[in-house]
């Protein structure tokens, strides 16, 4: 008895091995890859074998398609490249190129794909998913059409597509790097984006978190236009430096967190326009044109615990917002912000005041701005906040820092290591003010001098 059910085991063995490798198919052309996907039966495999698969393709069952190194699928620039109808499909390890002008590399229709590992050039959109949810597009490198002269579509554009998690994927030279359109619980993680329009856009969204991008060489790093709850958290964002862009543009957006993102050497650091009841907190700006502008509308919104490192302008502020900034107490720390502290607690002993004498100079004279951190301005600013001086202030923090906050960087190092806080002393007060006053009689005294003559 006993052999006899190990002989039936022995058989069902063989035939359970028999059944898996029957489910994968390898294919060499475009031809016998038609006909797979038309006659393999669901879930199986669809192996790819190196070489040029010319066509568009459509998936219409649940399967695996990979592909071996140099495997490609080459449209015919009309319409889309791969097309995926079914449910539960997983594309990897293909080179995808040649859609038609406003067509996309793939094209998902179905739910819960997952898109890995693919190399996706020369066309319009790269991913394109619409009216589907729970798609997985991880570790892609995708471009749009090459060349300045060609319109360029979306590296990963989601529209109606919640529930869906785009990481690690590298994007370069698209509109947008990734395209979030009324698609709610969504992730953006670990991408990074190079020369594009937009390197993430949400339009319509709730509850989307984007976390651990890095965004260069773009027009804006974000772009959050009317949406809800956003987490925008542990992001980097350099050298956006085009007219009007910035490391982060956030426009008709509500009740989102914005914490521990670096901006680093872009025209602004972070532009805000009509959004309301946000947090902001533990961000890093540093060398931007403009920190942090708050323009009409923008109000309720919490700024504390931020670090403002030599931007020209560190805080602007339309001068109708009423913002807080400060929280239990503790307010931003500013690098042109003397460190007085007679109580020798963590914070300075007098406001810190944005729109002063100097940065009202300024907005009149911009070629004034290559003066700024100067040590004549940074002494000026500082004396400022102990005199009646006339000033325009839109944006007092009552509560500034002596020392950054501490902020952590994704690559483990902390701000301390690369900058320190630039204190003034009262001997510094003084030769200041006694070069300025002897400044001021010498130019007197050849003006009246010239007038005698």
């Amino acid at each position: 008895m006993n052999k006899k059910l190990g002989i039936l085991i022995v058989l069902v063995w063989f035939v359970f091995i028999a059944k898996v490798h029957a489910e994968e198919v390898s294919v060499t052309n475009g031809i016998e890859l038609q006909k797979a996907l038309v006659n393999t039966s669901e879930n199986r495999i669809i192996r790819l074998e190196p070489g040029e698969y010319i066509g568009a393709f459509t998936i219409n069952r649940p399967l695996h398609l990979i592909g071996e190194e140099g495997a490609k699928l080459v449209g015919q620039k009309n319409g889309n490249v791969l097309t995926i109808e079914a449910d539960d499909v997983t594309v990897e390890g293909l080179q995808i190129e040649g859609s038609g002008s406003q067509n996309a590399g793939i094209y998902v229709k179905g739910n819960r794909s997952i898109i890995q590992k693919n190399i996706i050039e020369d066309v319009f959109h790269g991913i394109y998913a619409k009216d589907s949810y729970g798609h997985r597009l991880e570790n892609n490198v995708i471009t749009s059409f090459q060349g300045s002269s060609n319109h360029k579509g979306y590296g990963i554009y989601l529209v109606n597509a919640p529930n869906s998690v785009a990481s690690s994927n590298f994007i370069y030279d698209t509109q947008d790097g990734i395209y979030v359109s009324y698609s709610d619980f969504c992730e953006i993680r670990g991408n990074q984006m190079v020369r594009a329009r937009y390197g993430v856009h949400t339009m319509d969204s709730r509850t989307v978190l984007i976390a651990q991008n890095k965004v260069r060489e773009s027009v804006n790093g974000l772009m959050i236009m009317q949406s809800n709850e956003v987490f925008i958290l542990a992001n980097s964002f350099y050298l956006n430096t085009k007219i009007d862009g910035a490391g982060m543009f956030i426009f008709d957006t509500f009740d989102s967190k914005i914490s521990s993102n670096l901006m680093q050497g872009n025209f602004k650091g972070i532009l805000l326009e009509n959004a309301k009841r946000n947090t902001f907190e533990f961000n890093t700006f540093i060398g931007n044109h403009t920190g942090l502008e708050l323009r009409k509308a923008s109000e309720e919104n919490t700024i504390y615990l931020n670090n403002f490192y030599h931007n020209t302008r560190q805080i602007i502020s339309d001068k109708k917002n009423i913002n807080f900034f400060s929280k239990d107490k503790y307010g931003n720390y500013f690098d042109d912000h003397g460190s007085l502290n007679l109580n020798n607690d963590e914070l300075v002993d007098y406001a810190y005041k944005s729109g002063d004498v100097f940065y009202n100079m300024t907005s009149e004279e911009p070629y004034l701005s290559i003066f700024y951190q100067s040590p004549a301005v940074q002494l000026w600013n500082m004396i400022e906040q102990y005199t009646p001086m006339p000033s325009d202030s839109y944006v007092i923090d009552e509560s500034p820092l002596v020392k950054p906050a501490p902020v952590s960087w994704n690559d483990g190092k902390s701000e301390k290591a690369f900058f320190s806080n630039p204190t003034f002393n009262m001997m510094q007060i003084v030769t200041f003010l006694f070069v300025f006053i002897g400044s001021m009689f010498i130019l007197l005294k050849l003006g009246r001098g010239k007038h005698e003559i």
